[in-house]
C-alpha cells in the first residue's frame, strides 16, 4: 500500500462523508428542526426520543469517519495548509454539535420549549454553513487533484 493510495482512499472518505453529511444538514436544517415547532405537544417527548435514537446511527459513523480521514490527511498530506484548515473545520462543527446541539436535544427530551428549538435552528446554522464550506473546497481540490 503506497502513500499515494492511502492519501486517495483517505481523501475519498473524506469527500463522501463530508458530501454526505452537507446533504443530510440542509436537511435537517431546511425541514426537519423547522418541524419542530408543529408536532403535536402532546407526542413532542416521543418524538425527540424517537429523533434521538434514529439520527445518531445515521449521522454518527460518518462524522467519525470524516475525524479520522481529516486527521489523516492533515498528518500525511503535503497540502498542510489546506488539510490542517479543514481539520479545524471538522473540529469547529464536532464543537458544535457536542457543546450546544446535544444539550439541546437534552432539553428537548423533557418536552417542547420554544426557546430551546430556536436556539437550536440558529446555532445549526454553524454546522450547515462549515460544512457547505468544506465541502466547497473538497469539491476544488478535487478537481483540481491536488
Amino acid at each position: 500500500m503506497t502513500l499515494f493510495f492511502e492519501y486517495d482512499f483517505n481523501f475519498k472518505a473524506q469527500l463522501f462523508c463530508c458530501f454526505y453529511l452537507t446533504g443530510l444538514i440542509w436537511t435537517i436544517q431546511s425541514v426537519h428542526y423547522p418541524a419542530y415547532h408543529f408536532i403535536d405537544i402532546a407526542k413532542f417527548v416521543q418524538y425527540q426520543e424517537y429523533h434521538t435514537k434514529w439520527i445518531t446511527p445515521v449521522v454518527a459513523p460518518f462524522m467519525i469517519i470524516e475525524l479520522i480521514t481529516a486527521l489523516m490527511l492533515m498528518v500525511f498530506s503535503k497540502n498542510q495548509t489546506f488539510w490542517v484548515l479543514n481539520f479545524l473545520g471538522v473540529v469547529l462543527i464536532w464543537s458544535v454539535t457536542f457543546f450546544l446541539s446535544v444539550p439541546s436535544h437534552n432539553r428537548l427530551m423533557h418536552g417542547y420549549d420554544f426557546k430551546v428549538a430556536q436556539m437550536l435552528i440558529l446555532t445549526n446554522w454553524f454546522r450547515t454553513v462549515f460544512w457547505s464550506l468544506r465541502s466547497l473546497a473538497l469539491f476544488y481540490i478535487w478537481i483540481l487533484k491536488v
